[in-house]
C-alpha cells in the first residue's frame, strides 16, 4: 500500500497548533447526555427504564431486572471453564501481575501518622478507603475484560467495601459470559446491566433500591465521558477518557517493523485515536513502508479494524523528523501523551527528560499491548494532554485522607492572638470569637 497520505513533518517547520487535539463533542451530544442525566435524577425508575429501552438493547419491565442474577453469574462462571480454559490461564495471569504492582504501590502511599510539633499538639492524617465505588465497564457489541481488571483490583487492594458494575449488555440484555466470570472471580457480585450516560446517571444519583456510589472509574465512550464529566462534584471521578494516543520516540536501534505495529495498534481502536512517532527522517522513511506494508495485511485478514486503523493513521497520524533526539523528547512533554514508547540509545537520559506521559514503554520488546494486558501497571491512562496533570488510575484513586488536629488549652492560648488577628484582617469576627469565647475569664 502506497503511504503518501501519511502526515511527515520537519520538528523546525512543526506548527505547534497542529499538536492540540479539537474537541469532538458536539453541541448535540452533550445536550443529549444532560437531558438523560437530568431526567433520571429529577423522577428516577420511569426514565431509566425508558432510556435502557432505547439504548441498551432490553426492555426491562422494572428496575429488580437490570441487576445481573445469581443464576446468570452461575451460568456464565459454567460456560466459561467448559469452554475457555486458555483465556482463564491467561486472565489468571493477568490479574496475578496487576494485583501485584499494585499492592507494591499501595506500600509506597501515604499512611496514617501523627506528629506533636509541640507539648499540647498534635497533628496528622487518617486514610481511609472510598466505602462505594462505580466501575463502568464499556461491552454491548465487544467485551473488555481488561478494563475490569483494571479498574477493579486497585479498590479491592485498599479494602473498598462496595463495588458496583454496570456494563452495556447485547441484545436481549445478555452480559459478557467472560466479565460476569470475572466479577465472580474479583468477588463483585452487584452487577447491571445498563450503559451510557444512564449507567453514569444511575451510579451517581441512585435510583430506587439502587444507592448513589461515592466515585465512578473506568472508561466509556463519549456519551459516558460527557456524562462523567457533568455529574463530577456529586461523585467523584477517575478522569475523562479520550480517543487513544501513542507517541514513540525512536532512533535507528529501534525495529521500523516494531515501531510501525505499536502505531497501527494504537489506530485501530479508534478512527479518532493519535498516533506520533517522533525519529530521525532516514528511519521514518523506513517505518512509512512498513506502515503500507501491515495495513495491507490488517485490512486484509481482518478488514474491520484495518478499516479503522486506515482511517486513525490518516486522520490523526504525524511523523516528525529532526537530528536532535533531545528536542524530539521536548516535543513530546509538550503533547503529554497516553502512552509514551521509548526506544534509542540514550533511553535513559531521555527517559530522565520526559515530565508529561500517562505511561512508559522502554526498548524494543516492550509494546503497549503489554501494559494493556498483563505487565501489571494499569490501562487506564490520562488522555488528551491530561498527563500533564493526571496520573494513572491507581489504588490512590480509591483512598482518601483526613487531617486530624489536637490542642490543649494552654497550646491553643500560645496562638489565639495570631488566629484572632488573622480573623480580623479577614473580617471573620465569628472566627475570632470561637478562640476568645474559651478564654474569657483571662
Amino acid at each position: 500500500m502506497k503511504t503518501d497520505f501519511l502526515k511527515i513533518f520537519k520538528l523546525k517547520d512543526l506548527d505547534p497548533s497542529m499538536l492540540q487535539k479539537e474537541s469532538c463533542y458536539s453541541d448535540k451530544i452533550i445536550a443529549l447526555v444532560e437531558e438523560i442525566l437530568l431526567e433520571i435524577k429529577e423522577k428516577g425508575p420511569e426514565p431509566l427504564i425508558k432510556y435502557i429501552s432505547k439504548f441498551d438493547n432490553y426492555s426491562p419491565k422494572n428496575i429488580g431486572q437490570i441487576r445481573v442474577s445469581d443464576k446468570e453469574i452461575k451460568y456464565a462462571v459454567q460456560t466459561v471453564e467448559r469452554k475457555h480454559k486458555k483465556l482463564i490461564n491467561a486472565l489468571d495471569t493477568s490479574i496475578k501481575n496487576i494485583k501485584n504492582y499494585h499492592q507494591h504501590q499501595l506500600k509506597k502511599e501515604p499512611k496514617s501518622w501523627f506528629i506533636k510539633p509541640a507539648k499540647g499538639k498534635k497533628l496528622g492524617q487518617i486514610v481511609n478507603p472510598i466505602n462505594r465505588i462505580g466501575i463502568y465497564v464499556p461491552g454491548g457489541r465487544y467485551s473488555y475484560p481488561s478494563s475490569l481488571i483494571m479498574a477493579a483490583i486497585p479498590a479491592i487492594v485498599v479494602g473498598v467495601k462496595e463495588i458496583v458494575l454496570v456494563t452495556p449488555p447485547a441484545e436481549g440484555g445478555k452480559v459478557n459470559d467472560v466479565i460476569l466470570f470475572l466479577c465472580n472471580k474479583l468477588g463483585i457480585e452487584e452487577i447491571y446491566k445498563i450503559g451510557g450516560a444512564q449507567a453514569i446517571a444511575l451510579l451517581a444519583y441512585g435510583v430506587g433500591d439502587i444507592e448513589k456510589v461515592d466515585k465512578i472509574a473506568g472508561p466509556g465512550n463519549i456519551y459516558v465521558t460527557l456524562a462523567k464529566k457533568k455529574v463530577y462534584g456529586d461523585v467523584g471521578i477517575d478522569s475523562l477518557a479520550g480517543p487513544s494516543e501513542i507517541v514513540i520516540i525512536a532512533d535507528d536501534t529501534a525495529e521500523e517493523s516494531f515501531v510501525a505495529a505499536d502505531l497501527i495498534s494504537q489506530a485501530e481502536h479508534d478512527p479518532n485515536s493519535r498516533s506520533i512517532l517522533l525519529s530521525n527522517k532516514e528511519f521514518i522513511k523506513k517505518v512509512s513502508i512498513e506502515i503500507g506494508r501491515q495495513l495491507e495485511n490488517l485490512l486484509e485478514k481482518y478488514p474491520e479494524n484495518g478499516e479503522i486503523a486506515l482511517q486513525s493513521i490518516k486522520s490523526n497520524c504525524m511523523l516528525v523528523y529532526g537530528e536532535d533526539i533531545f528536542k524530539l523528547t521536548d516535543l513530546s512533554n509538550k503533547i503529554g501523551p497516553e502512552h509514551l514508547e521509548i526506544i534509542c540509545k540514550q533511553q535513559k537520559r531521555v527517559l530522565k527528560k520526559i515530565k508529561n506521559a500517562g505511561a512508559i514503554f522502554l526498548g524494543n520488546y516492550t509494546p503497549v499491548a503489554i501494559g494493556d494486558y498483563s505487565g501489571g501497571t494499569n490501562h487506564i491512562i490520562p488522555t488528551s494532554r491530561n498527563a500533564r496533570f493526571c496520573s494513572p488510575l491507581g489504588v490512590y484513586d480509591f483512598i482518601k485522607k483526613s487531617s486530624v488536629t489536637y490542642y490543649g488549652k494552654e497550646a491553643l492560648k500560645k496562638e489565639r492572638r495570631v488566629i484572632e488577628q488573622l480573623a480580623e484582617y479577614e473580617k471573620l469576627y465569628g472566627h475570632r470569637n470561637s478562640v476568645a469565647i474559651r478564654y474569657k475569664e483571662d
